[in-house]
């Protein structure tokens, strides 16, 4: 055999491994994909089961499931209830990028009626989207931006967690105040919604006008998926950045007065977070959606009332959208992600 001959033999034999190699790579991803498929149908029966409406997942910025459950269809809008304050978060990441302010910017440096108030003149952007602020926790009028400003205070900012809609109408007085009278939603379709190919926002609005930020919008199954493909690509969609990843980050760290809520998104914060500074309450097991310490920590989500969900899971690299009607406590966030996750007990 010459040497050219046993230089092609061994071409030959490299090739064929190589294609082997390729062959069997092909054949574990796709067993690999089934058994996430099985996975996804168990936990979209486990919320059928519990009156569930809808569940998508995206994976890596695909959607690879889809279910349509007791009745609901692909193109019908969904109220998203509380669902809807996730999205302050991404208007302030904007703001931030725009140079209207940033986190820790005090609040009274634009609601100018908070400047000779000894302790509204101390509320932060942060401690707005983190329900920190102190003020009563929801309004009591009508007008749900300047009743807000008015209400009184309950607490010191910063001092403890208090879940309602008054941080985020105050958050919302702001932003108009910020964008000259401009409308807060259309300045967050112009950047993010229409981008995300959504051309036609729902939103519940006081007799003013006002939107309602802490729980009026409403979307279809597959465009909130599509908010949730950006959150999980860091602000980027399509290859093009919406959003800047630095901001956006913020989205998902808890505060010293909750670990377990971001600016918007609950959190399945570790309980081996550090304890509370001295002069602030930590937020107990009621004020927590996710606590699950078999589950990733990194997972984050917006959630509504009814069981609307949008869990994002990095470490997973999913984009998971549930949407319900349910009134009840038996949907279980962990039981519904341990399914999702193969991890079920």
């Amino acid at each position: 055999m010459t040497p050219g001959t046993v230089a092609r033999s061994q071409s030959g034999r490299a090739r064929r491994s190589m294609a082997a190699a390729v062959f069997m790579i092909a054949i574990a991803t796709a067993s690999a994909a089934a058994q996430s498929v099985v996975r996804y149908r168990r936990a979209a029966a486990y919320s059928a089961a519990h009156e569930g409406d809808a569940v998508l997942v995206y994976r890596g910025g695909r959607l690879v499931y889809a279910d349509y459950q007791n009745g609901w269809t692909a193109g019908r809008v969904h109220p998203l209830a509380s669902g809807t304050k996730s999205f302050n978060c991404v208007i302030a990441a904007l703001g931030q990028a725009d140079g209207l302010f940033t986190l820790d910017t005090p609040v009274a440096q634009t609601i100018t009626e908070w400047r000779t108030d000894p302790v509204k003149s101390r509320i932060t952007i942060r401690q707005l989207l983190s329900l920190t602020a102190g003020l009563q926790p929801e309004p009591t009028n009508g007008d749900d931006f300047a009743s807000a400003i008015s209400l009184p205070m309950v607490g010191r900012p910063g001092a403890q967690f208090a879940y309602g809609a008054t941080d985020f109408f105050v958050f919302g007085e702001l932003m108009r105040r910020k964008l000259a009278g401009g409308d807060v939603v259309g300045y967050l379709a112009r950047h993010v919604f229409r981008p995300l190919g959504i051309d036609t926002v729902y939103w519940l609005r006081d007799p003013l006008g006002n939107p309602q930020l802490a729980g009026g919008a409403a979307l279809t199954a597959t465009e909130w998926g599509r908010f949730g493909v950006l959150l999980l690509q860091h602000g980027t969609y399509d290859g093009k950045p919406l959003v800047p990843a630095r901001a956006l980050a913020a989205c998902s760290r808890g505060s010293a007065a909750n670990p377990s809520y971001g600016l918007g998104f609950w959190i399945n914060a570790d309980d081996a977070a550090p304890p509370a500074p001295r002069g602030v309450t930590r937020a107990g097991p009621k004020d927590r959606v996710l606590s699950a310490a078999d589950l990733p920590h990194d997972i984050y989500l917006a959630a509504g009332s009814g069981g609307q969900r949008l869990y994002i899971l990095p470490s997973a690299q999913l984009a998971v959208v549930r949407l319900g009607h349910n009134t009840g406590p038996d949907y279980r966030d962990a039981t519904f992600l341990r399914i999702l996750l193969g991890r079920s007990r």
